[in-house]
């Protein structure tokens, strides 16, 4: 059966002379891997700066029940991003996204709620013009509502602790290593909050972001046994300064 769906590019990786692997969360099917064939050809129709990280495309291929790779008959660009693709610090922001979903997905199923939560963040970062420093952090926090781990904001004056490993503030630091301490914990539940009421740049200076990443990306291995070490922090750490 031959499908159009609305898709966005996470990875894609050279396969034989002129062809392409592509894998994309699309909005009907879910997340699927493609071969682009003959695109990398000079001249080719559909060219290969198509499938860059966080391309948001239209795509035609064939899905038969029970295919591995697909193949893409057709495809076109659905938003032009040129915010992003001129800008350093937001090529190194969807680079980042692009491989948190990548690490964050094995089978992810259709969602439509996730698709447009991921379409509207890359339009976000697309047409902003003000800093992107704390789009990182907001991103990989609200992420977390589709993943099935999004940490329950009861911090109060009483629970300061975030504990990773229950997704809740505690009273206390709890018996194991996975926690937050007390001034960062404080900090996340800011950026819940701020990211529940919309705001998908969260303030906070270099440091405290830096931190507060790096223990999300934690979270993330800890409730996703497969989910590894982003390589791409590093980058966004010595670009995004300000």
């Amino acid at each position: 059966m031959i499908m159009s769906t609305k898709g966005i590019v996470l990875h894609c990786m050279d396969y034989s002379e002129t062809s392409i692997i592509v894998k994309v969360y699309t909005e009907q099917l879910g997340l699927q891997s493609y071969i682009a064939k003959g695109v990398r050809k000079k001249g080719a129709r559909i060219k290969r700066n198509l499938f860059t990280p966080l391309s948001v495309i239209q795509l035609v291929a064939n899905h038969k029940e029970g295919e591995g790779l697909r193949i893409i008959r057709d495809a076109s660009c659905f938003h032009h991003l040129n915010g992003i693709a001129t800008d350093m610090s937001k090529t190194a922001v969807s680079i980042y996204i692009s491989e948190l979903l990548t690490r964050s997905f094995s089978a992810q199923m259709a969602d439509p709620n996730l698709f447009t939560f991921i379409e509207d963040s890359i339009l976000d970062l697309n047409n902003t013009e003000d800093s992107v420093a704390g789009f990182p952090l907001a991103f990989t926090i609200g992420l977390t509502q589709f993943m099935g781990f999004d940490p329950h904001n009861n911090f109060d004056t009483r629970n300061t602790y975030f504990d990773m490993v229950g997704g809740d503030f505690c009273s206390q630091p709890p018996e194991h290593a996975y926690y937050f301490p007390s001034p960062l914990s404080n900090s996340l539940s800011e950026a819940i909050t701020a990211i529940s009421s919309g705001v998908m740049n969260i303030k906070a200076d270099h440091a405290v972001r830096n931190e507060l990443l790096a223990k999300m990306l934690m979270y993330y291995r800890i409730h996703i046994p497969t989910f590894g070490e982003i390589k791409s922090v590093q980058v966004l750490s010595d670009v995004l300064r300000d």
